[in-house]
This record gives structure tokens, sequence and C-alpha cells, in this order.
């Protein structure tokens, strides 16, 4: 591999100079190309075709006026009025003399965070030393470049300056600044590139080199929102070119926009230590986005973080000042030195950071001395040496979904689906991305992620959703559903007031998703209130609305979902009945479900040990308050609270296998919530994942499949408890493997059209309508022409019959 450059501009454009355009070949080929995988690859690795940099890299002007979200006209000197800012940041390639084929592109987009480091002028949106925000994810950037992709962060440092806050928190410009960046990359790749000038010093730097058709967006905190918010706009959008969007990463994302992103491959990332977007909005987006458009050809993914930080993904932020807001009195998530006096938690599980100006022993000391240049600004270096665990973690899961669908690099596809969990190791990413710090050590690796794989349809069949048409006793296949021995979900549940009556079978349907997102931004009184509230602690206790972020239902996993629980003296199952013309399942892999345990209902293990909330604190190591050892809430260790239950799949000739849902092969779904405060408490629907190979073995025949049945409380298992269930599937087959990909290799980037598996985004994108003054209001939502139905939950009605053909025939109908 070649040294990195580091360039300057005028270096840059020299090295590229030298490359001719790159020469028409088949689809997925590379110019250069490692020899393929032996096994599974490693997405920390580096590639063969090198990388250059330019800090920092400019593509001209882009026009923006936010608009003010409380109705009024523009006003000057505000957001609302229009300004111009620069469309500039870190652009990270291959080298072009080894990578001569086209290199797919990903355009990464930051979140909300300080524009200057020094000398801020609002007047003019300027600074006397911005804080490049955009340089926060070299490590991503620099590895991906190696594999033979080209990735621009955008800065955002000059819109931060003039956001709508509270209520349009600058997202509108957002989407507009994604939309001129890629129009600016467009036309600087093609040939003569762009004009320089003041503000646009890119030239020719990229002509000839990038594959619009392959673009991938990567956005981070309300960057994540703005990634996909930018779909729906990209998907009607009359003022400029749509793009082929070909895959999106949320990391960390805000949900001001209430969004539901499909169209192509989608990941949320969610960190679990998470100080800043504590209720986990990302998990909002990727509920939504399943059943948003049931034609949708493409795969969501959710992935778990344990002990990841909000700002930590990003250097910079890290480098600023590394407690991303977290109170020190969480057991799991709470502050230990370097960022607390005395070691507050020295038993924590968080994962560590990188570049610090508080704690130079912890990896390496910050240098500003020359603050454009990755060999001396460690802050912004892509470096693997120099990554703390947070950076690496980050990397391995970001880069493994980016290299699958934007470049085609099919060997991939196990980490999408975490079927990992079930190998003899059980890590869902590679050895290389395990923390190593002392409290990344402090549980073991296999359980730091989670993995949740919602298959697209042509790969999925769904057998309990639960159904909008009698959600209790119909299963998505139009078989039976019923259930016995389960007790009243809501008995724990004092922040639920009133209650839902009892059911006949004692199991119920919720939706946590609410009706406003923030009451008192627009002027109303009391607290978010939910479609139908699933279980929730008092609003006061540990986990209650009142100290959650825009004071959201705790349930962080909106969407219709089944809440069960169970008690003493009585077993309980409930039946999904498989008619006979769906019982062929023999063509899919897996049996996947999504559940979650209600952390504050005593009917689970270990939820009535969760310690205290003091601080505690030592002095010259004597611990300052001596009952800490026996307050240690089993919460601390996530296989302490784990619940069980049994899962069984039964063929139609009665032979039935089975197997313990808390199984740590299946994934980690069934551990509780590791906070011991209200922001670090979740209640998030993650995968359990059984090989349907699993049942076979036991003599089930998976080509007649009759039944499945859920069971709670029998043999050895916990004879209580309290959990959340959705979205039970069979999934996983051959065209989901295919989708999107150039091979099973992990060869680096290939380009055009994808050489095994479509759709193609381009096709899917191109059959909505955007023909200026025929875009009708389902298109804008996100919705394709003539497929087009809406659903409203009425926890009285239970929704005999409420689809609807539009949003207002919706709205009217859910009126009082």
């Amino acid at each position: 591999m070649l040294l990195a450059v580091i360039a300057s501009l005028t270096v840059a454009v020299a090295l590229t100079s030298q490359a001719s355009a790159a020469p028409a070949k088949t689809a997925g080929a590379a110019a250069a190309p490692a020899k393929p995988s032996a096994g599974l690859p490693d997405p920390t690795a580096r590639g063969p075709f090198g990388h250059q940099v330019i800090e920092e890299a400019k593509f001209g002007l882009a026009n923006i006026e936010e608009p003010n979200s409380d109705g009024a006209a523009p006003t000057a000197g505000t957001a609302q009025a229009a300004e111009q800012v620069e469309i500039r940041g870190q652009l990270y390639m291959p080298d072009w003399h080894l990578r001569t084929t086209p290199s797919p592109l990903i355009l990464v987009v930051h979140g909300n965070h300080g524009s200057c480091d020094s000398g801020q002028d609002t007047v003019h949106d300027t600074c006397a030393q911005f804080k490049h925000n955009e340089d926060g994810y070299a490590y991503l950037a620099e590895n991906l470049a190696t594999w033979g992709y080209t990735t621009f962060s955008v800065s955002q440092d000059q819109l931060m300056m003039r956001q709508d806050n509270n209520k349009g928190k600058g997202m509108h410009n957002r989407r507009m600044l994604i939309a001129a960046t890629l129009d600016a990359i467009s036309a600087a790749s093609k040939r003569g590139g762009l004009p320089v000038d003041a503000h646009t010093t890119i030239g020719t730097t990229l002509s000839g080199h990038l594959d619009m058709t392959r673009i991938g967006l990567m956005g981070h905190s309300r960057g994540g929102d703005a990634v996909a918010n930018f779909l729906d706009y990209n998907r009607i959008r009359t003022d400029g070119p749509r793009y082929p969007i070909r895959g999106v990463i949320s990391l960390a994302p805000v949900d001001y926009e209430r969004k539901a992103p499909y169209g192509m491959p989608y990941m949320t990332i969610l960190p679990m230590c998470d100080g800043d977007v504590s209720n986990l909005q990302g998990a909002r987006l990727f509920e939504r986005s399943q059943y948003i458009n049931p034609n949708d050809p493409f795969p969501r993914i959710q992935v778990e973080q344990l002990g990841a930080i909000h700002n930590w993904y990003n250097t910079v932020w890290y480098a600023d000042g590394g407690a991303d807001g977290q109170a020190n009195n969480d057991a799991a998530c709470g502050n230990s030195a370097p960022f607390a006096t005395n070691n507050i938690h020295p038993h924590n599980l968080r994962l560590s950071g990188a570049a610090s100006y508080t704690d130079p022993s912890r990896n390496y000391a910050i240098d500003d001395s020359d603050p454009l240049n990755p060999a001396v600004d460690t802050k912004i270096s892509g470096d693997a040496t120099r990554m703390g665990d947070q950076e690496k973690l980050g990397l391995a899961t970001m880069a493994a979904f980016l290299r699958r669908y934007v470049g085609g690099e099919g060997a991939f596809q196990p980490y999408m689906t975490g079927k990992l969990s079930d190998t003899s190791s059980g890590l869902q990413v590679p050895p290389t991305a395990c923390p190593t710090s002392s409290s990344g050590g402090a549980i073991p690796c296999n359980q730091r992620v989670n993995t949740t794989y919602f298959g697209a349809p042509q790969e999925r069949v769904d057998l309990i959703r639960p159904e909008v048409e009698n959600p209790l006793t119909l299963d998505a296949l139009g078989g039976s559903l019923a259930g016995s021995g389960f007790v009243d979900p809501y008995a724990e549940s004092p922040g639920v007031s009133p209650k839902p009556a009892p059911t006949a079978g004692g199991y119920d349907w919720c939706n946590p998703e609410p009706q406003d997102f923030a009451p008192s931004q627009l002027g109303k009184p009391g607290l978010p209130t939910a479609a139908k509230p699933c279980p929730l602690p008092a609003a006061s206790a540990l986990g209650g609305q009142n100290g959650t972020r825009e004071n959201a239902p705790i349930n962080q996993s909106y969407g219709r979902q089944l809440t069960l629980a169970w008690d003493q003296g009585s077993t309980a199952q409930l039946t999904a009945q498989i008619p006979g013309a769906s019982k062929d399942m023999s063509g899919l892999t897996a049996l996947a479900m999504d559940a979650a345990v209600n952390f504050f209902d005593t009917r689970n293990p270990g939820a009535d040990n969760r310690g205290d909330n003091t601080v505690d604190t030592t002095v010259n190591g004597t611990p300052q308050n001596p009952v800490w050892p026996n307050e240690l809430p089993t919460s601390y260790n996530p296989t302490s609270t784990t619940q069980h239950f049994v899962i069984a799949v039964r063929d139609t000739a009665g032979h039935e296998g089975t197997v313990d849902a808390g199984d740590p092969r299946w994934g980690n779904a069934l551990h509780m919530s590791t906070g011991t405060n209200t922001p670090n408490t979740h209640i998030v629907l993650d995968q359990i994942r059984v090989p349907l190979s699993e049942f076979a073995a036991q003599g089930v025949d998976i080509s007649s499949l009759s039944q499945l049945r859920l069971r709670f409380g029998e043999g050895h298992l916990p004879k209580s408890g309290s959990i959340q269930l959705a979205d039970v599937r069979f999934q996983e087959n051959r065209a989901g493997a295919r989708l999107l990909s150039d091979g099973d290799e992990a060869n680096g980037a290939g380009y055009g059209p994808s050489a095994l598996g479509g759709p193609a985004p381009a096709t899917y994108l191109n059959a909505y309508e955007n023909t200026p003054g025929n875009v009708k209001l389902n298109d804008v939502v996100g919705n394709p022409r003539g497929n087009t139905t809406w659903t409203v939950d009425d926890d009285k009605k239970q929704c005999p019959n409420a689809q609807f053909s539009s949003i207002q025939a919706a709205v009217d109908y859910a009126a009082p």
C-alpha cells in the first residue's frame, strides 16, 4: 500500500492530473483488486488502493434560506434570511494510479456542534478558525478510500450559525445543502471539472473518477435525520437531478422530521450510552420504515452498540471534551477518569474515545499547530493505530454496510443479518473491532452489539405484526392468533392512565408513537401521549417520561407491538397458526422476531435491583460510600437480567422443535437495559434470530409448517416476566443475499450496475412522479403512485377497517 498523501489542493491536483479517465469495464470489476477474502472479511482492514486527502476541498456556493417554522415571513439577519455558504469539507479519495475505475461516492453529514474554534462572527457566518466538524470521521473515510471509495464529509459550520430553533432546528437547510453538495460533486466529476475561484478549489481533481450511480449517505445526530429526510425530497425533486442512493446510515440520529426512510438499504445505529439523544430516536426511524411501503425491495437494519457515546463517533467532538452530557449517577454509563475529578464509576461499561485534550495518556495528545494536516492534527486522522474503542466499532459497522450495499461487496452480508451470533465466538463484529480499554473490557465483546435485520418483502414472510384488523386474534398470514395464561401487562405500569381494559387473551397491543413529538414547543400542555401507550413506569420514576429527552415515552421502538406478561403459578403461551397455503418456508434461512424486556417491571429478573442512583466517589482510592459493592445493580451485567422463553415450531405431521429464546446464539435481545438512571434506561425491540436448521435438526419439516408457539414460565425458565414483542417473521433467502451485490467477495468497490441482484435504486426511484405540478401529497410523504394506503391506531375500535387512500381521509377519521 502506498503511504498516505497528505495533500494540499495543489498536491492533490498534481496527483490526479496524471490519472486518465477510467475506461468502461464490466460491473463490479476493479483495476487492482486484492485477492478474494478467505472466510469472513474484516471491515477494519486497509485495502490495496492507497488514499489521498484534501483539507479542505471547496465546491462553490450554495444558497440557503430556512423557512420560518412559526409561519411568519423571513426576517433579515436571522436564519430565515437568504444566505450563501461554501460547499466545503474533507475529501478522501483512493490513489487514482491504483484505482483506475470509477469510484463510488459516500457523502457524510455531521450534526450539531460549535461552529468555531475561535473568532466567531455570526453576522457574516464566519470564524477566525472554523471547528471543522466534518473532519471527525476521517477514521471511516480513510479506510474506505483504500478500498476504492471516495468520501466527502461536508462542513456545516456556517449553516449551524443560521438555524431556526427551536422548531425547525436547521433541518430544511441541511436537506438543501445535501442536494447542493451532490449537484456540485456531480458537476466536478464530469469532464472539465469546476472552474477555480475563491470558493471553488476542486478543479479537475474528480474528473472522470466518480461513479454517480453508486452513492451512499451517512449522517450523524442532526445529520442522521437530514439524510433520512433528504430521501423524501430527492424522490420528488423538481429543481435538480434525483440521485440513486444505494445505502443510508443514520448514526445516533434525532427524529425531528419524523420520517420513514425507504427506497434503498437503510441502517440506524444506536449508542446505548448516548448522553445527547438519550431516547435513541434512531429506533423510531427504523421502526417506521419497515411497513411504510409494502413493495419496497430493500432491507432495514438496526445496530445497538452497548457502551457507545453520542459524541465519540466524531473525533473532533470527542476532543472538545468527552463527557457527552452523561450524568454521573449511572453505574453503566456514568463518568469515570479522566472525565471526572474522582473515579466515580470505575467499573462502567463505556467505550473509549481517541484524541483528548484532557487525557493524553489515553491514546495520544492533540496538536493544533497545523489544524488542516491529518499527520499533525491527530483528531482528524484516519490512522487505525490511533483509534479508541468507539472509532473501531463504528468503523466496523459502517464500513461493512457501505461496502456491502454501495460497493456491492457481497461478502459482508453476514454482518447485516445478525447470523454471526450463532458462531463459536458469538461476535457480530470482527475481533479487531472489539474494545481494548479497561471499561471496554468490562463485558465480553459478544455482548456489545445487537443487530436487527428486517428483510425486504421478497426475502421475508410475516407471521405476527400485529395486524390492523383483529390485532389480537389474527396473524399476518390470515391464521388464528391466540393466547392463554397471560396476566395484565399494565399491572406494574403506573405511567399509563387510564389503563386499557383487560383483553380476552390477557395480552394486548400498543403503539408508543406520540401524536405530538414535543407538545410544549407547539404550545400544548402535558407530556406526549402515544397512539396507544405501551406499559410505562411512573413519570417521575426510573425511566419515566419526566426525565427523558422531549419527555418521550420510554419505549424507543415506535410502532404496533404486543405487550405480554406472565406471573407465578401458571404458564402462558401465544400461538400463531400457519395456513396451508403458506406452510413452505424451506426457501428461507431464519425465524426472526423482535423483543424487549420491560426493565421497570419487577416480574422480570433483576428489575428490583437497579441501584439507588447515588453518586459514589473515591478519594485517594478510599470508597466514600462503603455500600457501593452491595448496591451494584444486576443490570450492570447484561446476562444477569436476561429473560427466557421457549420458541416452538411445529410441522403438519406434528413434529415439534424448540429453542430457548434467551440463548446467546440467537442474539442479545432479551438482555435488560444496562442503564441505572432515566436517560440510560431503554426499551428497544431487538432481533431474536434462530436458524431454521435448528428446528430441522429436531425433525421438523420446514417445507410444511403449521404453527409457531411461544411458551412462557415453564420448566426452569423464569416464572414471571413482562416483555414487548413484534415483527415475527421468516426471512433471508438467496434474493436478499444477492441484492445490490457484485459477488461474494470483499476486494474493493464495484461500479456500474450490480452484477448479481436488483432492483436498482435508480429504477425504483424513477417510478415516482416528479413532474412539476403533478406531485401529489402522497408522493411528498413518500408513497408510490397507485399504491398508497394509510392506517390509524384507534384503541377503542382496534381499527377494524381503518385503511385510507389519503392522509386527509385518515385525519378526518381520527378527529374527535
